[in-house]
């Protein structure tokens, strides 16, 4: 797919951005964090309603437990992922993905070298649910 915002492709308030994923995650293994900590992330749009981040892990990495404000999507785009909640765990691969309410604590282990599309909707002021 060729980008439709050549001259700046991660800018999140243009109304059409493509992204070619497997390209920006070969990119970001490059990085210096991806070698220092065995993670690397980058926010490809940020908006008032969505926030879309790109994970790379390492196998055998860890995000420790944490919340997030609003739902969320992980789609797990090569790898495999364990995503521990309080209550459930499970076990996410290659073209899988699961939703969380929000404020709940999690936490993602790579089981091997991992990349997903983590997307957290933001609730607008007023909204109700």
């Amino acid at each position: 797919m060729e980008n439709q915002n050549k001259n700046n492709p991660l800018t999140p308030d243009t109304p059409l951005t493509s992204y070619q994923l497997i390209k920006l995650t070969e990119q970001m293994k490059q990085e210096e964090s991806w070698e220092k900590t065995g993670r690397s992330a980058k926010t490809l749009s940020k908006t008032n309603q969505m926030r879309l981040v790109l994970n790379c892990m390492k196998a055998g990495t860890e995000i420790k437990p944490h919340q997030a404000n609003g739902p969320i999507s992980v789609h797990v785009l090569e790898g495999q992922i364990i995503f521990r909640t309080e209550d459930q765990v499970v076990r996410l691969e290659k073209s899988e993905m699961l939703t969380l309410q929000e404020h709940i604590r999690h936490s993602v282990e790579a089981i091997e070298e991992t990349s997903f599309l983590l997307t957290i909707a933001q609730q607008t002021p007023g909204e109700t649910k």
